[in-house]
């Protein structure tokens, strides 16, 4: 099956949705994988093995991307290989796709840890720099409502002898 850009639809494409109930040593454990893939492919091109396998590698860009040019669409040797047309295609992994489940692997991690350090410092008194908000330089050091809202004993004094006169004036 071909998907609308032109590649083969993997059925064993990694989807984040399913990385997410992963436990760590999981995700670490097909992080590896992936990654011993991903070496497998690369030195499968250096080493110039079979046009199945390096059409792994490679898919044009005009098939990747938007055609530019629909009379050019299937004149490259990649984008009409047997891979695309044949039944195997659930073999056919491009080093684009294992690079590609290798960056959400390891977002699902990083988001993972993440989220295990905001409950370990919920409660206490200061959150570590990368997990405070980004906000701008400015909004950072201004006060916090609690500080603008506090009130000095010499401004409390003032405010209950002198406070604010209400007059009426007459409309003529």
């Amino acid at each position: 099956m071909q998907s609308a850009n032109g590649r083969s639809q993997s059925s064993n494409k990694i989807r984040a949705s399913q990385l997410w109930g992963k436990n760590k040593e999981e995700l670490k454990k097909q992080l590896e994988e992936q990654k011993q893939e991903l070496v497998a492919l690369r030195t499968q091109k250096i080493a110039g093995g079979a046009q199945s396998k390096l059409n792994k590698m490679y898919v044009s860009r005009t098939s990747q991307k938007h055609h530019l040019y629909p009379r050019d669409r299937h004149t490259d040797t990649e984008t009409t290989s047997s891979a695309h047309c044949t039944g195997t295609d659930t073999n056919r992994r491009f080093s684009h796709d294992v690079r590609k489940a290798i960056a959400r692997i390891l977002t699902v991690i990083n988001q993972n840890q993440r989220h295990q350090l905001r409950i370990f410092y919920e409660k206490k008194k200061y959150l570590p720099l990368d997990l405070r908000p980004k906000l701008t330089r400015a909004k950072r050091r201004a006060l916090t409502k609690d500080e603008a809202s506090l009130v000095t004993e010499k401004q409390k004094k003032r405010q209950r002898h002198f406070p604010q006169r209400n007059y009426a004036v007459k409309a003529q």
